[in-house]
């Protein structure tokens, strides 16, 4: 137990709030989808940076909207005391199993699908064909509402936060950590490429061939971990 939380009207502290926020918003950040798109537009010959900015804009713009949603939905099922641990077991197990079954079906359908088509429907579309700005913003918006693994880690993260007994601003504190965690498959990449421009642009080349050859064994890995995590916690 925090000594602050010895003296103050509030039982909890912001070190134990981020113990368990720090570990969702970790898996929630591993997502070869959008890192593997970033990774294209980045080392693209053509005004790389300016898109990628504007791809991690909208990335960010879809976390926001599930910041406050799931911030404002989880506050009002864990409001009432006497029915918050029943509601968290449930919404984490909920969560849980959806991951689990998430799992089940990405491994479903690389068990019916071949090299070939695989290659053509998994692969992130050239950059050439988003090369404006606005399909840049687009793209990054598109790629964080289907990336649902991490929405379903994001989730529980701001419901931890929600549901937590501290002050407004350790909240704040927590939700900022939270945020910054999970924006960094497009924000890392983003902060190198300015940073190194030039060996930047080829070492994106040969990571974005990796994580798209082995996104399917990511997810599934990161699926099956939370899940299984999310159904213990709700025991």
């Amino acid at each position: 137990m925090c000594l602050s939380s010895i003296t103050s009207e509030y039982p909890e502290c912001v070190s134990e709030l981020l113990a368990k926020v720090i570990p969702l918003s970790l898996g929630a950040a591993i997502s070869p989808t959008v890192l593997a798109v970033g990774l294209l537009i980045l080392s693209a010959p053509k005004r790389a940076v300016i898109r990628g900015t504007t791809y991690t804009a909208g990335v960010m713009s879809i976390l926001a909207v599930l910041t406050a949603v799931g911030l404002k939905l989880t506050h009002h099922a864990t409001s009432v005391p006497a029915a918050r641990q029943p509601i968290t077991r449930a919404i984490d197990a909920t969560f849980g199993l959806v991951l689990l079954l998430l799992a089940l079906s990405t491994v479903l359908r690389a068990m019916s699908t071949d090299k070939e088509s695989a290659a053509a429907t998994q692969s992130p579309a050239e950059p050439d064909k988003h090369s404006s700005l606005w399909a840049a913003f687009v793209l990054g918006m598109a790629m964080m509402m289907t990336n649902f693994s991490t929405i379903l880690l994001y989730l529980p993260a701001m419901r931890e936060i929600s549901a937590s007994r501290v002050d407004l601003s350790d909240k704040a504190t927590a939700v900022c950590v939270a945020f910054l965690i999970t924006s960094m498959a497009a924000t890392l990449p983003l902060a190198l490429r300015l940073i190194a421009p030039s060996k930047s642009a080829k070492w994106f080349a040969s990571l974005h061939t990796l994580v798209t050859r082995y996104q399917r064994q990511i997810a599934v890995t990161i699926e099956v971990i939370f899940g299984a995590y999310l159904l213990l916690k709700a025991v």
